[in-house]
């Protein structure tokens, strides 16, 4: 997945809150932690001029010369032999290894001056290290260096007041980096995120329309608004004020449901831009999208339209469409194509007007031989003459090629995804399949989308009251019934 500068600035939008969090969480360890819990340090420090009584830099620059010499001292001061006589003086509890790594020996901007710092946990320890260094250091570099002349130009002066930590500047850095790691640790969710999100997500990947963005019913019929509404139904029809009706979908009549399939029904009649009958071919990239619900509630959606519809069943492996309509199997397509029946056997009444469906059949042997066949082609040819729309379920794509046998018959595929559950591969892989087969893909339906999902859409289908309002008209209402 690549990343544009818009992605990360929408990434950002989008986790603004928690990345504000997380940074302000970091300010705040960050405080504590230096304030409460890094030990205080305290510094101590002097600084020293050298010379030699009798100078050799004829041939060097005496800048040069006093870098060189100056250096020279330094190395004479990080030995074993210093650092004990120090500690042998102070008297201090503190190990050599220890001594020098709170010692800081260097040259001052390449002159010849050095200083020697020296951080401890206490100002006392501090200042007496350095104090006794002062002592030890000339002696031991003229003990070395009979000409070498060092004096101090900076004496040691006791500091009480810690030099470290850097409260403020260690809340800054923590702040800093619990944002950017916040932010890193989004990025890299969204990168290795695999599955298909929400619309938006879905959107972003492809460029393939979106027909159709169906709830989950479970969350649907379980939410409270739902319930709200449902209540509100009943009551007129308990009054006479409403008939009850059958159902407008296979799965309820949900009002979230209803308005998302009757959007999907719109938004396919201005993707086949034809007269004549609309043969619609669905299929899905792996099993359990949704796909035959899909098909099922769209062919009602149409009829209750006022147009003829016939749905067939094209998974001759796994057919189940005679299961929602409590219908039988037999005859069906696969005996149709076989020559064993008549279409008029074949062909079954349902309780939706102008809605009829076609079963699979008998399981063949060879049902993609009897999809691809001439056969197929000339019923589908046949039926579309007594039909406004066909609308035909197939096998996943990615699971057997089914689908790519019959497309070159209908006059497009709607791709049916899951929300959290499709992965782009499985889609990469579905479309690279049609664009092969030179198909004409109409569009994505994504299928379960949670409560939340579709609120943030849902001013594109449909605008109903927060629960409250609701609430509120159902007892009024009531009242006035």
């Amino acid at each position: 997945m690549e990343f544009t500068v818009r992605d990360i600035l929408h990434l950002i939008k989008k986790r603004f809150l928690l990345i504000a969090f997380c940074t302000l969480a970091g300010l705040l360890i960050s405080f504590l932690f230096t304030r409460y819990f890094v030990d205080r340090t305290y510094t101590a420090s002097t600084q020293f001029y050298v010379s030699t009584q009798n100078s050799t830099s004829t041939n060097l620059s005496d800048l040069d010369y006093a870098q060189k010499i100056a250096e020279t001292y330094i190395n004479f001061l990080n030995t074993r032999q210093f650092y004990t006589e120090v500690l042998k003086m102070s008297g201090l509890p503190y190990s050599m290894s220890e001594l020098r790594s709170m010692t800081e020996i260097k040259t001052v901007r390449n002159t010849e001056i050095f200083s020697i710092t020296v951080n401890t946990k206490s100002p006392e320890d501090s200042y007496e290290l350095v104090k006794n260094m002062e002592i030890l250091a000339p002696k031991l570099i003229e003990d070395i260096k009979s000409d070498a002349v060092i004096s101090v130009v900076d004496p040691v002066i006791y500091q009480g007041a810690p030099t470290g930590p850097n409260i403020l500047l260690n809340t800054l850095l923590g702040g800093i980096s619990f944002g950017l790691l916040s932010f890193f640790v989004f990025v890299l969710k969204e990168v290795m995120n695999l599955k298909v999100a929400n619309q938006e997500d879905l959107l972003k990947h492809y460029d393939v329309p979106l027909l159709g963005s169906i709830p989950d019913f479970s969350t649907g019929q379980g939410s409270s608004r739902y319930k709200v509404i449902e209540d509100i139904k009943a009551i007129l029809v308990k009054k006479g004020i409403l008939n009850e009706c059958k159902k407008e979908t296979i799965m309820g009549d949900s009002f979230l449901t209803v308005e998302s399939y009757k959007a999907f029904r719109t938004n396919l009649k201005f993707s086949i831009r034809k007269e004549e009958c609309k043969k619609i071919l669905i299929t899905s990239p792996s099993p359990e999208d949704g796909k035959s619900t899909t098909s099922i509630n769209l062919a009602i959606a149409i009829s209750q339209s006022g147009y003829k519809v016939l749905l067939i069943d094209g998974d001759l492996r796994k057919g189940r469409i005679h299961h929602y309509f409590k219908g039988k199997n037999q005859p069906g397509l696969s005996d149709l194509l076989s020559h064993m029946n008549t279409i008029k056997e074949c062909l079954y009444i349902t309780p939706y007007d102008n809605l009829h469906i076609m079963p699979m059949g008998s399981m063949p042997p060879n049902p993609s031989e009897l999809l691809g066949s001439r056969q197929m082609e000339l019923l589908i040819n046949d039926l579309e003459m007594e039909y406004d729309y066909i609308i035909l379920d197939t096998p996943p794509i990615n699971v057997v090629a089914d689908s790519l046998s019959l497309i070159k018959s209908m006059d497009g595929a709607v791709l049916v995804v899951r929300e959290n559950k499709t992965t782009y591969a499985d889609i990469e892989n579905a479309l690279m399949k049609y664009r092969y087969a030179k198909a004409n893909v109409l569009g994505f339906v994504l299928n379960g989308i949670s409560e939340k999902g579709l609120g943030k859409y849902k001013s594109k289908y449909y605008y109903y009251d927060s629960e409250s309002d609701v609430n509120k008209k159902k007892k009024k209402l009531e009242q006035k019934l």
